[in-house]
């Protein structure tokens, strides 16, 4: 049976997001406690050569349905130089994308935004992007 919550990276993923860690330091991240949270996420992963295409990924698009009020939203999950609110890229220190990263379709995320009325986010499909 497959763990829909299991946090699951490619190693280029996991390599590609170790590189940008190693570029912020913990005064300038840009949101308190993003880069020690997506260093934990990192440790915490199962690595794999290739994730399946029903994985988030960096540059995959994932819809997913903010619960409990029912909001579906499609970001695309992206490296924090390539983020952009207006056209849905959402930077990998952004609080959705570390509840999204490495998880599956299907996946129902507790979560904790500044939007306190989301509690949970349930991943209703993935749509691998390229390699960049």
């Amino acid at each position: 049976m497959i763990d829909r919550n299991e946090i699951v990276l490619s190693t280029h993923d996991a390599a590609t997001l170790s590189a940008v860690l190693a570029t912020v330091s913990t005064r300038n991240a840009p949101l308190p406690g993003a880069a020690e949270e997506l260093a934990d996420m990192l440790s915490a992963a199962r690595l794999v050569n290739a994730t399946d295409g029903d994985v988030v990924a960096l540059n995959a698009e994932v819809t997913y349905v903010e619960l409990p009020r029912g909001m579906a939203r499609t970001v695309q999950l992206v490296h924090p130089a390539s983020a952009d609110a207006g056209a849905s890229r959402v930077s990998v220190f952004a609080p959705v994308a570390r509840a999204l990263l490495g998880r599956r379709a299907g996946a129902r995320v507790p979560v904790t935004l500044p939007d306190s009325t989301i509690d949970e986010l349930h991943v209703i499909s993935v749509r691998p992007g390229s390699v960049s």
